[in-house]
């Protein structure tokens, strides 16, 4: 089969979906990846046809940061530029996917995906990171983890119902745009025939969803073989006990400075070592330190095993990447999904209770690092998940799925 993925997200989305691009190549079938430009090289750089869409996610993340973008409210500003860059990058995955016999994408790439997908006559597999997509009783809404658990199902009923909401209606305006402009198609989508295919790199261990669903397991890179640790990284982990890791991925903050300060004095009044990975972020403005390492960025799968716990943003590819790892995780939630994976993790109890962005504190993180170091019961709940999830091949498993149920491949 040809199958366009369409991955519109930051780094840690797209990375699930540059695996399963792998997985799909090493099954035999041809695989295109559409994402935004600045992360075109780092997938061709794995052996991927991949083609960039105009613009770079980490602009986007800057803008939306300035915005106040949050989930499915979109800033008033914003919504003229969303609509003009959807239209060019419905263009662009036009000409990308023709000649595919399905497309493929998630939150982000479903709001084209879909339409281009009708446009081409092909189905389009709805291949999320979330479990979103339907309206259900059986599982709580992404975006309203604030319903209380002994709401039962009417609080998922709810709760799904609001997420649902959140995640398509906002963008209405932009896929009638791209229908109508771009597409030639009728200003509205049309109900289809059949429930569409839908997969989920998640692991049933940490969510619970009904047993019709394709929840594969993660969907995680093989490692990479070609990378090797700077000398001073390896220096500082064999100095001294295990250091926690903290990194907030792609979430831009207003003062970055003032958040490398916090997080300095935390891991100081924790009395732990620390790895500070900047990111996106801009926490540049710090020197490494005898308890302190910095560095940008380093394969979270190497990394978090060695790590005593890991605070991170919440984000759906971090939140697996540290719960593979087997380490209990301090979630700093800033938006969207994020406080659901933070809430799950608590739940879980392989982690303390999610400290919100908006009001932390050195106080409040010192706490929660001390906890997850700690804590012998936290500690060996996570071991535990890990080793569960690390059985898994979430990969594997969505390419049979894939293969059984998608239509043969059209002659050329």
């Amino acid at each position: 089969m040809r199958i366009c993925i369409v991955a519109i997200d930051t780094r840690g989305g797209v990375q699930p979906y540059a695996a399963l691009a792998g997985g799909l190549r090493r099954a035999g079938h041809e695989v295109r990846i559409v994402a935004p430009e600045d992360f075109t090289g780092w997938l061709t750089g794995m052996g991927l046809d991949a083609v960039p869409l105009t613009g770079r996610m980490d602009d986007a993340a800057r803008a939306a940061a300035g915005a106040r973008f949050s989930g499915g409210v979109v800033p008033r500003g914003m919504r003229e530029q969303l609509v003009q860059q959807s239209l060019l990058h419905a263009r662009e995955l036009l000409d990308y996917a023709a000649g595919s016999d399905a497309v493929l994408g998630g939150v982000g790439g479903g709001v084209l995906g879909v339409d281009v997908a009708e446009r081409l006559g092909v189905p389009f597999v709805h291949a999320h990171l979330q479990p979103v997509g339907a309206v259900s009783s059986a599982l709580p809404g992404v975006l309203t983890p604030w319903i209380p658990g002994w709401t039962g199902a009417v609080g998922n009923l709810v709760g799904s119902a609001i997420t649902e909401s959140a995640l398509t209606l906002p963008f209405r305006a932009v896929s009638r745009a791209v229908r109508t402009e771009v597409l030639g198609l009728p200003r509205r989508r049309s109900r289809p025939r059949q429930a569409p295919l839908s997969l989920y790199g998640l692991s049933r261990h940490v969510v619970s969803a009904p047993a019709t669903w394709n929840l594969t397991g993660y969907w995680f890179l093989p490692e990479d073989r070609t990378w090797a640790p700077p000398v001073e990284l390896e220096r500082f982990l064999n100095a001294g006990e295990a250091p926690v890791c903290i990194g907030f991925g792609s979430m831009i903050g207003a003062d970055p400075a003032a958040t490398a300060r916090l997080i300095t004095e935390a891991v100081h009044q924790a009395g732990v070592r620390a790895v500070l990975l900047t990111g996106w972020g801009g926490m540049s403005d710090i020197a490494t330190t005898d308890n302190v390492f910095v560095i940008d960025q380093a394969p979270h799968s190497w990394l978090f095993p060695r790590a005593r716990a890991v605070v991170h943003h919440g984000g759906a590819g971090t939140t697996a990447a540290a719960l593979r790892a087997g380490v209990p995780s301090v979630v700093v939630p800033h938006g969207v999904d994020q406080p659901f994976w933070a809430k799950r993790i608590a739940d879980l109890g392989v982690g303390p209770r999610p400290l919100p962005r908006s009001t932390l504190s050195v106080h409040s993180l010192a706490a929660a690092l001390h906890a997850a170091v700690t804590d012998d019961r936290m500690r060996t709940r996570a071991a535990l998940l890990g080793e569960r999830i690390r059985t898994e091949d979430g990969i594997t498993a969505a390419v049979d799925v894939l293969t059984r149920v998608l239509p043969p491949a059209t002659p050329r």
